[in-house]
């Protein structure tokens, strides 16, 4: 077989995309139900914006005192949940750490194991070497076996001339240390297909390896592939970890399998501190997520499933602003229902977003960010597939809803409305200004605020437990690591907040035809911290 596959000629959007959707949604959908679900994220955003000013007009400015009053008890109940889910995050990340992951499952599941292959298929666009060889070396260590391990590079058309003599050079350095290595090349002008995500890259790819192995004659049920980012490096125990948790899970074919400690440790003390701050909190998060919210929880970013689940699924729409988590709905939607995530405490190691110099960091996060809002588009999709599907029961719709609501809709303007929501009603409302809630729900505001100050110190602990410190740091250097802790709520209401109001605002005035994201740049800034 040739070492790459080159595109072909004539293909369209019919060619990659799901037979029964259309945007994502199913072909069933009428634009005005289409639109109607469309505007919901952008009105339910834009109402918690506006509410100082609507309480205001309305005169009843005693409704969003309640509501913040609310939030401020519901928020000191989230932070400690928050420590809490970290420390036993944390715990469960030193116990799978220590087990002999590969050991258990040769020894329980010796057949299994044998028949088992992992296809690494990391999407490639403007990465350099030294990131997809970084990559490599770590898939090399899996203790699961490199020569379980097949490498599928599925390279973005429009940088073809570039990253196809790189595919040559790895293949030829390292081509012996795996069982096979491929790269599939995927055409650069699809009509319709969405640009900058890599849904549609990686569609391509795997539709391709799936006609490679039928065509061999082989199951295609034997594989279990990692859909992931090129600089996404595993702990070499986590193919082995999720091999165990696979083959002893029931129904295990409509599951998906992920790393509950997803980190960016790969350049994170070199990148600007506001970035480092985004950097770690995303991952704290979703190890928070995994301990108290498991049933929430959607596929993101890196996570492992059996192939021919995606391809009973079809695969990852082309044509929509999202890969990651729209995979998860589609697939809950298309198995009636029955779809979950495992997780295993086995690290992961990422690049948190790093550009020439800080000015370009700042402005590329934003842009990822953006292209990460328009993950919102699996609101009005989900919904939409939900109606059409007549076998899913009621109270499991129901449920799918909420976690929805719950998921992309509610936490977004917390933060604004705990900080700044007040000070707008007192300058926006007389009515406010003079009742006593002006003067004593800003006070208890402030006292509540400080005094969950004291929950960073045992976030820091933890956090450095994921994301260690760098060796030979003084007191000093200490202490700014504690003071940049302050940062997680101006990234809240700024990288946290603005890029998604905007995607959730674009789709809402009908610029769902957008069809060109942005692709983060991986490359490293001149001037290091």
């Amino acid at each position: 077989m040739e070492d790459y596959i080159l595109e072909r000629e004539k293909i369209t959007l019919e060619d990659v995309k799901p037979k029964d959707r259309i945007d994502g949604y199913p072909i069933t959908t009428k634009k005005w139900t289409r639109k109607l679900l469309e505007l919901i994220p952008g009105i339910v955003s834009w109402t918690f914006i506006l509410s100082p000013l609507i309480v205001s007009l309305l005169g009843i400015p005693e409704v969003l005192v309640f509501y913040i009053a609310f939030l401020t008890v519901y928020w000191i109940f989230r932070g400690i949940r928050f420590v809490i889910g970290l420390a036993i995050g944390v715990r469960r990340m030193e116990r799978d750490m220590a087990i002999d992951w590969i050991g258990k499952v040769k020894a329980e599941f010796p057949k299994e194991y044998e028949d088992l292959s992992i296809v690494y298929l990391p999407a490639i666009s403007k990465e350099g070497r030294d990131t997809m060889e970084s990559s490599l070396i770590e898939i090399a260590k899996s203790d699961f076996g490199s020569s379980k391990i097949s490498v599928v590079f599925a390279i973005e058309g429009m940088f073809s001339e570039t990253q196809i003599p790189i595919f040559k050079q790895l293949k030829a350095k390292y081509g012996n240390k795996f069982k096979e290595m491929l790269c599939y090349i995927h055409p650069a002008d699809i009509p319709g297909e969405i640009i900058g995500v890599k849904g549609a890259n990686i569609n391509w790819a795997t539709r391709e390896y799936v006609k490679y192995l039928t065509k061999k004659g082989d199951d295609i049920g034997r594989y279990l592939i990692a859909p992931v980012d090129s600089d996404w490096r595993p702990h070499k125990k986590l193919f082995s970890a999720i091999a165990y948790k696979y083959f002893s899970s029931e129904n295990r074919d409509h599951k998906y399998y992920v790393s509950a400690i997803h980190t960016y440790n790969n350049n994170l003390w070199k990148v600007p501190p506001l970035v480092r701050m985004h950097s770690m909190t995303t991952p704290m998060a979703i190890l928070h997520n995994w301990v108290v919210a498991r049933r929430t929880q959607e596929t993101f970013s890196a996570y492992v499933v059996n192939l021919r689940t995606v391809h009973e699924t079809e695969y990852w729409a082309p044509d929509i602003q999202n890969d990651d988590t729209a995979f998860y709905w589609n697939a809950l939607i298309r198995y009636n229902g029955d779809f979950t995530g495992e997780e295993v405490y086995i690290p992961t190691y990422n690049d948190a977003v790093e550009n020439e110099n800080r000015i370009k960091t700042h402005t590329s996060l934003y842009k990822q960010q953006h292209r990460w809002g328009w993950g919102i588009i699996v609101f009005p999709i989900t919904l939409a597939a939900l109606f059409e599907n007549k076998k899913i029961p009621i109270h499991k719709k129901l449920d799918i809803i909420w976690i929805l609501i719950e998921n992309r809709l509610l936490y977004l303007t917390v933060v604004y409305m705990l900080t700044l929501a007040l000070p707008i009603l007192n300058i926006l409302s007389p009515k406010y200004v003079f009742s006593s809630a002006s003067y004593n729900l800003p006070k208890l505001l402030s006292y509540i605020m400080t005094s969950l100050m004291f929950i960073n110190l045992p976030v820091i602990y933890l956090r450095r437990k994921i994301a260690p410190i760098p060796k030979g740091w003084s007191i000093w250097r200490h202490i700014w690591d504690y003071c940049e802790t302050f940062l997680i709520s101006i990234n809240m209401l700024s990288f946290g907040f603005l890029p998604y109001i905007q995607a959730h605002t674009e789709l809402m005035i009908g610029k769902n035809a957008r069809k060109v994201l942005y692709i983060t740049d991986k490359v490293a800034i001149k001037k290091r911290n």
